[in-house]
């Protein structure tokens, strides 16, 4: 399964991306710096490469961050604990590495400038793009989804139910199955999504989709069940 997603899936190229989140924080929120995290963030316009990052709501003194190259090059989940300190992983989009572990730090300024020190990429700096406070609406990620992946051009089909099922099929013979659930307390719906493929690999991903503002471009970034592998996923209707 890992040959499948996190080699396959994961060379799509970044200009369809939208946003991307991180597992948790659909829980209870509290009151502490981690707060400020919520939001999606980007690189300033020349930095090299860009990079967009989604933080999700606080729970538990901690709040999620996912970060992605736009170029699809690398992948981060991270978490912004209230004491600083920024741990996770990192993740070689396209190529069979393991991850790397992030042990680094996170600030934020008064005029809500996020750096994040540590990373495999160096230090981060991001400014907010929007608050993404906004509650998801389930019926708009339904509908039939296609990506195509790699050079050989495969591809991937989903389609999600207006309950947010989701099943599909891919060109290199593997099936889906699993739900995009809507967020109330963010504009992000949580992904959990199980690949079977003709070979008897199979695997479980969990993550954040989004949808664009035309609602016809779905963006999901996920980790397999050990946190492993990292995926990046990017579908039109």
């Amino acid at each position: 399964m890992q040959r499948k997603l996190s080699l396959t899936l994961s060379t799509l190229l970044a200009t369809a991306l939208t946003a991307c989140g991180g597992g948790g924080g659909d829980g209870t929120s509290v009151s502490g710096p981690s707060t400020q995290v919520q939001g999606r963030w980007s690189t300033a316009v020349g930095s090299a490469p860009a990079h967009t990052a989604i933080g999700l709501p606080a729970a538990n003194a901690s709040a999620a961050i996912w970060v992605l190259a736009n170029d699809a090059s690398r992948l981060m989940k991270l978490s912004a604990q209230d004491s600083g300190a920024l741990t996770g992983k990192a993740y070689a989009l396209g190529q069979n590495t393991a991850a790397t572990a992030v042990n680094g730090q996170w600030s934020m300024s008064a005029s809500k400038a996020m750096t994040l020190t540590g990373l495999p990429s160096g230090t981060l700096a991001l400014a907010q793009a929007d608050a993404f406070t906004s509650a998801a609406v389930q019926a708009d990620a339904a509908g039939a989804w296609k990506a195509t992946v790699g050079s050989n051009a495969q591809s991937v089909s989903w389609t999600v139910a207006a309950s947010g099922a989701v099943s599909g099929s891919s060109t290199t013979g593997c099936t889906y199955a699993g739900t995009l659930a809507a967020m109330t307390n963010a504009s992000a719906y949580t992904a959990s999504v199980k690949e079977t493929c003709s070979d008897g690999a199979s695997a479980q991903f969990t993550g954040i989709a989004t949808l664009n503002s035309a609602k016809n471009a779905l963006s999901m970034v996920a980790t397999n069940a050990d946190e492993s592998a990292g995926v990046a996923l990017f579908f039109s209707k």
